[in-house]
């Protein structure tokens, strides 16, 4: 998708609600034994090979038809959850092909565990609909994009997409939080329903123009822009006061669930400010997660009057968060030659004197390595961080305990340098450590397709699709 492209569909999410672009996630089905086989290759390709498996986008397609939910009378009842799910769920399929969605399985983990503790707190707290059942349900789903831009978004039906910007600028793990919990305010209070129930027909007419022009930039731009001129137009009328109206309101759920879950309250006006001191609230250049959310001194104020009404205490980032700003970075990266800056910037970082940032450093000079066929210094790098994870990084603490990315990185290295045992291990050790990973399915198929256990593999997909039938990446 081109970045003209990309930005007029941030654009017109914007007058929507406040939101920007988007993506969604490779998957791998199991509906049939023959099917599992069929989409075993696509679990142990490379994030490159998949995408160059994936259609030319100098190929002029068809335009689907988009089937968008009746809204009938614009005076009606919101948009049901149900009917933001289809609609969520369309504008997915059709943009998840985008090269600029990340495939990276660690960054997914690391969001989507973030997401289910938030909204853990959010049921405690009983907050909108977070304890609703059945079709008035979210099913949740947070992905990457690879975009250096600061930015994240929510979509119909609780879609919620970072880019890799926002979590390499970010300081903690409370930083990204707050932005996930406001995000997940959005989405509870239901903004994007009540907007569209307010503009009917119109805003479904937008929100088709976004796929339409979507499509039609893959191949020429200049049409996307013509498609969704219209759709544009209808869709930021009137929209500018209601949307800070939003952002308040998410403000405060947001800050209500994350320090129910735990995190530093802090966190939200700590990036904020910080944002705000490096572009400037009115600058023309800020980031697009200021221009999406609109950013007053009045709500950095009043996240700041929220965290000094509760007590304060120091919550150390999660280990993984190092890690994943590392994966965040290289899956930015993009080129030979975006590999070696890389390469500098890590071995910097493995020379300061927080052990965070050396850890960060080492485990990202193993990523470096990794990509470049070196894989024997690639696990040199990888023991090296580990030794600081173990050694210096709290190791008692609960939530430092144990890392996806490290024995997920391991396993990769131990089938690089032909050991599928040792590699099925690591798989286990990760599986064990958190049933929800999808990094540690995607490594133990791949450790067990290397044994030659294909039978394995496919049952332990289909089990996964069994437990999880609502998991679309399992049957896409």
């Amino acid at each position: 998708m081109g970045k003209q492209a990309k930005r007029i569909i941030a654009l017109i999410l914007s007058g929507i609600l406040s939101i920007p672009s988007l993506a969604q996630q490779p998957g791998v089905s199991v509906t049939q034994d023959s099917a599992a086989k069929e989409n075993l290759g696509r679990v142990i390709q490379s994030p490159e090979a998949r995408s160059a498996n994936l259609p030319s986008r100098n190929t002029l397609q068809s335009q689907p038809t988009l089937v968008l939910p009746d809204m009938g009378d614009p005076g009606g009842d919101a948009l049901s959850p149900l009917d933001e799910r289809k609609i969520g769920e369309q504008i997915m399929r059709e943009i998840r092909r985008d090269r600029d969605f990340s495939n990276d399985w660690p960054i997914y983990d690391y969001l989507n565990s973030m997401e289910r503790r938030l909204m853990q707190a959010a049921k405690r707290l009983q907050l909108g609909g977070a304890n609703a059942q059945g079709s008035a349900a979210y099913d949740y789903e947070v992905f990457a994009v690879k975009d250096p831009s600061i930015n994240a978004f929510a979509l119909p039906g609780g879609f919620i997409g970072f880019h890799t910007g926002l979590l390499i600028t970010a300081e903690t793990d409370s930083e990204v939080a707050s932005v996930m919990g406001h995000e997940i305010g959005h989405v509870l209070q239901r903004h994007l329903a009540r907007s569209l129930e307010r503009q009917g027909t119109n805003s479904i007419i937008a929100l088709a123009g976004i796929v339409l022009g979507a499509l039609a930039a893959a191949s020429n731009p200049g049409a996307a822009a013509g498609l969704i001129t219209g759709g544009q137009a209808l869709a930021i009328q009137n929209q500018l006061s209601y949307s800070r109206d939003a952002e308040r309101e998410a403000d405060r759920i947001g800050f209500q669930i994350l320090q129910a879950s735990g995190y530093d309250v802090n966190g939200a006006p700590a990036f904020f400010q910080r944002l705000q001191k490096a572009y400037g609230i009115m600058d023309s250049g800020v980031p697009g997660y200021l221009r999406t959310h609109p950013l007053t001194t009045d709500r950095i104020a009043d996240m700041q009057d929220r965290a000094r009404t509760v007590s304060q205490n120091r919550v150390p980032s999660a280990l993984e968060f190092y890690l994943v700003k590392a994966r965040a970075r290289i899956e930015q990266s993009g080129s030979t030659s975006g590999l070696f800056d890389l390469r500098n910037l890590f071995e910097s970082l493995s020379k300061q004197a927080s052990p965070e940032k050396q850890m960060e450093g080492f485990y990202g000079l193993a990523l470096v390595a990794q990509r470049q066929g070196r894989f024997d210094q690639a696990e040199g790098f990888l023991q090296k961080a580990r030794a600081i994870a173990q050694n210096v990084l709290a190791p008692g603490s609960p939530v430092q305990r144990q890392s996806l990315s490290f024995d997920y990185t391991a396993s990769e290295l131990a089938l690089a340098r032909g050991k599928p045992e040792e590699a099925l291990q690591y798989a286990q050790n990760a599986a064990k450590a958190d049933p929800f990973s999808f990094s540690a399915v995607v490594a133990t198929v791949n450790a067990e397709l290397r044994l030659g256990r294909t039978n394995d593999a496919i049952n332990l997909l289909r089990a996964k699709t069994k437990a999880q039938p609502n998991e679309t990446i399992w049957w896409d």
